[in-house]
C-alpha cells in the first residue's frame, strides 16, 4: 500500500494540467482590520517527519489538553495558559488528544492506544491496534474508538481498552497520508474512507447501519482514481457533510447515506458548517462557500493559492485559516475578504484552530501553542 503526502499529491495533479512549476502565492500588505491580543503563549517540543499527524489540541470545562510527538501530554488551564499536570509518556505520538469525562486517549505510529485520568495524567490503561493512528480518538458512551490508516475501526471499552469491536474496509493501492476523524452522534459512529465510502456504525457493537459509495473517481491511472475522504466530516441535524479529494463535496442523509446534493469542488481538509453555510479549503488553498441546504457556489477567496491552507475554522461570523509558513488568516465571513493576519510560529498547524467561545488556540509544528483572541 503505497501513502502519499497531502502536498506532494497536490503538486502532481496540478502538474498533470499546468506546465508552470506550482508555488505558493506571496503574502501582499492587508488593511488590518481589528486586533489580535495574545492572552498566553507556551512551547512544547518541536515536530519532526510528523506529516499527516493530527495532534489536535482538546477542550474541556476550562482545561485545555495538547500532545507532542515526542510523548508530552500537558494540561493547561484554558484562560491563563498554567499547567495543571504534564507527562512524559515513553512512545511517539501522532493523533489526539480525545477526550472524555473522566479519560484521554491517544494513539501511536505504531499502533499504541494509551488512556490517561483527565483530571491527573495519571496512566490508565494502554492497547495496540494494527497500524499507525493518524486521527484523534472519539469518547462516546463508554466506548474509545480508534481509526487506523490500515481501513480499521476499533471499539474500545473505556473501562479497560479492552477490544469489544473491530469494523474493516478495503482501502486503495494508492491512497493520500491522513484519515479523517469519525464522528459520533446517536449511538452511531460516521466515518468517511479512502475508497471514497462512506458508513455509519452501531457505536455499541460496530455493526453496519449502512455503507455507501458516495465517490465515484474514474481515471486511468492510480493518481486520477484517488478518492480519499481525508479531512473533516460534520453532521447537523439529519445531514451528513463531507470532501473529498476527487473534487467533490456532498450532503448525505445521516438515515440511508442518500446523496442529497452535490458540487464540483473538493478538500483533503474536510468542511466547516454553520447553520446557512459550509465552507472548506480546496486543493489549492482556495477557500469556498457554499450554501449548505443545496451546495450552491457563493463567494471564493483565491488570494492565498498554494499556501497549504488549512481547513476554514468558524469565529464568530468571520474565518480562520492558517498556511504552511504558520500565518493565521481571517477572512470575513460575507466576502471572504482577508481582514488580518497574525503569525503562530515558524511551521504550519496541525489542523484548523481550535475556537471555544471567542478564544482561539492554534498548535505549530515548531511546539508553540497560543491562545488569543480577534476584535474587529
Amino acid at each position: 500500500m503505497k501513502r502519499i503526502p497531502v502536498l506532494l499529491m497536490i503538486a502532481l495533479l496540478a502538474s498533470c494540467n499546468k506546465k508552470d512549476e506550482v508555488k505558493p502565492n506571496e503574502l501582499t500588505d492587508t488593511a488590518e482590520t481589528g486586533r489580535f491580543e495574545v492572552l498566553w503563549e507556551r512551547k512544547l517540543e518541536s515536530s519532526d517527519k510528523a506529516f499527516g499527524y493530527k495532534l489536535i489540541p482538546a477542550e474541556k470545562d476550562g482545561q485545555l489538553y495538547v500532545a507532542s510527538q515526542s510523548g508530552e501530554v500537558v494540561s493547561y488551564n484554558a484562560a491563563t495558559g498554567a499547567i495543571n499536570w504534564q507527562v512524559e509518556l515513553e512512545t511517539e505520538i501522532s493523533a489526539g488528544p480525545g477526550i472524555g469525562t473522566t479519560i484521554l486517549v491517544l494513539g501511536g505510529p505504531e499502533g499504541q492506544v494509551t488512556a490517561l485520568d483527565i483530571d491527573t495524567g495519571s496512566q490508565l490503561w494502554q492497547s495496540r491496534v494494527t497500524s499507525e493512528v493518524l486521527s484523534p480518538p472519539v469518547i462516546d458512551r463508554n466506548k474509545v474508538v480508534i481509526r487506523t490508516q490500515d481501513g480499521r475501526i476499533y471499539g474500545f471499552a473505556i473501562q479497560n481498552g479492552e477490544r469489544d469491536w473491530v469494523f474493516d474496509t478495503n482501502i486503495p493501492n494508492l491512497t493520500l497520508r491522513g484519515n479523517s476523524t469519525p464522528v459520533a452522534k446517536g449511538g452511531r459512529i460516521y466515518i468517511g474512507f479512502d475508497n471514497g465510502k462512506v458508513a455509519a456504525l452501531n457505536i455499541n457493537d460496530g455493526s453496519v447501519l449502512w455503507q455507501q459509495n458516495v465517490i465515484n473517481s474514474q481515471g486511468k491511472t492510480e493518481i486520477d482514481r484517488i478518492a480519499d475522504i481525508d479531512g473533516d466530516i460534520a453532521v447537523v441535524a439529519t445531514d451528513l457533510y463531507l470532501s473529498s479529494a476527487a473534487d467533490k463535496t456532498l450532503s448525505v442523509a445521516t438515515e440511508s447515506g442518500r446523496v442529497l446534493w452535490s458540487q464540483n469542488v473538493g478538500s483533503v481538509t474536510g468542511v466547516t458548517v454553520s447553520r446557512r453555510s459550509l465552507y472548506l479549503t480546496d486543493n489549492e488553498s482556495t477557500v469556498h462557500q457554499l450554501n449548505r441546504m443545496d451546495g450552491s457556489r457563493g463567494w471564493t477567496q483565491g488570494d492565498l493559492l498554494n499556501r497549504g491552507l488549512t481547513r476554514p475554522g468558524f469565529y464568530l461570523g468571520d474565518l480562520l485559516v492558517a498556511d504552511f509558513a504558520g500565518y493565521l488568516h481571517v477572512l470575513d465571513g460575507t466576502s471572504g475578504a482577508i481582514l488580518n493576519r497574525k503569525k503562530t510560529g515558524d511551521g504550519p498547524l496541525f489542523d484548523a484552530p481550535l475556537v471555544v467561545g471567542d478564544v482561539i488556540y492554534t498548535y505549530n509544528h515548531d511546539g508553540r501553542v497560543m491562545a488569543m483572541k480577534y476584535t474587529q
